[in-house]
């Protein structure tokens, strides 16, 4: 299966074949930055280190604040936390944000002789909110669902900023670390999570600045979603409510217990956030089962809000069916002891997990 595209990234200088077994995968997120490091042994691909740094302090805000950091300070970011938490490998790979992307399913419609890829450039230009002469555009046909006797093909289209290109080719020289081909977080993430047995899978992930939903069938994702509320806001309303500052609140959303004098409001304030891309979500994922004529196999939540108390519990009750933690180092050998941390922080490390793991696909 492969999640990446044919020519994005292509510019960007890739690991050289000596370059050593190990790989570092690095998710640069809107509110914290998470580096993990593996190995390819004879026998598996182990889990080396792993770690994350709360990016909020770079920009003299508190922890869990979104932030947009300059460059200086992104590259202080990504060395700190490579040297805290003791990476030592020298190549990596740097998952692409959405919000320096654009990817869609988009219909094309194409004639009996024609070919499609005369027709891309054409349609995207449709959807593209920048002009194609300053994105790096890519695009994969998806399979059709049933007997598709229309003359329109979907197909997923990416395009990413050139000038985001050049800044994880500069962030990588600034480091010390040759770069494994880059690629949109949706492929590392569903890379991290997809299993071989899987038909179709529902990934929902709630981060910090947004919520997201990928729908993957055989591989490839098909349909994505975005809604602009995370786990920042669910922060920002328990602060509110509570009358405290943020990082107080972020700190209680983290930990904290239904059954105690506060625990109540501070569900309340997540149950409301969530609800709106939950009720969003549920909806597309049933169009695409009536569609598909099928139940999706796996619907997995992941993102930092997903390992929050009871979220798992109220997003089963909200779809009523079985919905899963996801526990993205299943893909990856570990000593048993670590076995509980790594299902606890597991949900936050997905994408960077699914980066690094792109080298040995």
């Amino acid at each position: 299966m492969v999640f990446s595209f044919k020519k994005i990234f292509g510019g960007v200088k890739k690991v050289a074949k000596d370059a050593g077994p190990t790989t570092v995968g690095i998710d640069i997120g809107s509110a914290s930055i998470k580096v993990v490091e593996i190995e390819e042994t004879p026998r598996t691909v182990m889990l080396r280190t792993y770690g994350e740094l709360q990016l909020g302090p770079y920009d003299a805000k508190p922890l869990g604040e979104i932030v947009n950091l300059p460059k200086d300070k992104k590259v202080e970011a990504v060395t700190d936390v490579i040297r805290e938490s003791g990476v030592t490998g020298h190549s990596g790979a740097l998952a692409m944000s959405l919000y320096s992307s654009f990817l869609t399913v988009i219909p094309v419609a194409i004639g009996p002789q024609e070919d499609i890829t005369t027709r891309i450039p054409v349609e995207a230009r449709k959807y593209v909110p920048l002009p194609l002469t300053d994105v790096t555009l890519d695009w994969s046909e998806l399979p059709s669902v049933g007997e598709n006797k229309s003359n329109f093909k979907e197909v997923l289209i990416a395009a990413i900023e050139n000038k985001a290109l050049a800044e994880h080719r500069e962030l990588f020289s600034s480091i010390g670390m040759t770069g494994e081909a880059a690629e949109i977080e949706a492929f590392s993430l569903i890379r991290a999570l997809w299993r071989q047995k899987d038909t179709t899978l529902a990934v929902i992930d709630i981060g910090a600045k947004s919520s997201k939903l990928y729908i993957v069938r055989g591989g490839m994702l098909e349909r994505l979603h975005r809604v602009g509320q995370g786990g920042r806001e669910i922060t920002r309303l328990v602060a509110e409510r509570l009358n405290i500052n943020f990082e107080d609140a972020e700190n209680q959303k983290r930990s904290f217990d239904r059954n105690v004098e506060q625990g109540p409001v501070i569900h309340q304030c997540m149950t409301s956030v969530l609800e709106t891309s939950l009720s969003e979500f549920g909806r597309l994922i049933g169009q695409y089962e009536a569609r598909l004529n099928e139940q999706i196999g796996r619907i997995v939540i992941t993102g930092g809000v997903s390992a929050s108390p009871y979220a798992l519990e109220y997003i089963k009750d909200r779809f009523a069916r079985p919905v899963e933690l996801s526990h993205p180092f299943a893909k990856v050998a570990y000593p048993a002891f670590m076995e509980d941390t790594l299902k606890e922080i597991g949900p936050s490390f997905g994408v960077a997990l699914g980066a690094a793991l792109r080298k040995f696909q």
